[in-house]
């Protein structure tokens, strides 16, 4: 996309304006997808912090200068999402040989105090996912409850794969939105 384009359509995806987003989207969806798989090699787990640097790219597309690289600055985006992800991990993986043979750590239980902390957690969280529309709250509850793969949800939903990010991104705007209060 020439730059004047590319130009005007971050104008109008700052407005908010969706289809500028979808375009964005669809235009730096792969460079953040292989960046991000290229360090971690997991396309499950790529595809999910693709999802969370769009969300944040279009978050903070009002900071944004057009006198740097729009690609590079998405993509410092994704390297800082995906850093944020990796630390928030709950496991550890460590390598055992050069054919990729994996054993997990988990972490230690939950003390029971803990353990009553994220049922509350998850209760309030399942309650703000009831105020989605239902085409949101299944597409949340498919990939982050039922834990399915992109390809399964637009299998599942008759959805294109792109569809089916738009709709994630989507989902994960208004349920933070609805978290905010």
């Amino acid at each position: 996309m020439k730059s004047a384009k590319l130009q005007n359509t971050i104008s109008e995806a700052r407005k908010g304006k969706r289809q500028a987003q979808n375009v964005l989207m669809d235009l730096f969806w792969m460079n953040v997808y292989n960046y991000v798989n290229s360090k971690i090699q997991n396309e499950d787990e790529a595809e999910d912090i693709a999802i969370e640097t769009f969300t944040k790219v279009f978050a903070k597309l009002k900071l944004y200068n057009s006198d740097f690289d729009f690609k590079t600055w998405v993509v410092s985006i994704a390297h800082n999402t995906m850093i944020d992800h990796i630390r928030k991990s709950p496991e550890l993986q460590i390598s055992l040989d050069d054919e990729n043979y994996f054993i997990e750590i988990q972490e230690d239980l939950p003390t029971p105090e803990e353990s009553l902390i994220q049922k509350q957690a998850n209760d309030a969280f399942d309650q703000n996912i009831q105020k989605l529309k239902p085409e949101y709250r299944r597409i949340i509850e498919l990939r982050y409850l039922e834990d399915k793969t992109y390809k399964e949800i637009a299998d599942e939903l008759q959805l294109s794969m792109a569809n089916v990010k738009v709709r994630l991104l989507r989902a994960r705007q208004l349920l933070q939105e609805i978290l905010k209060g």
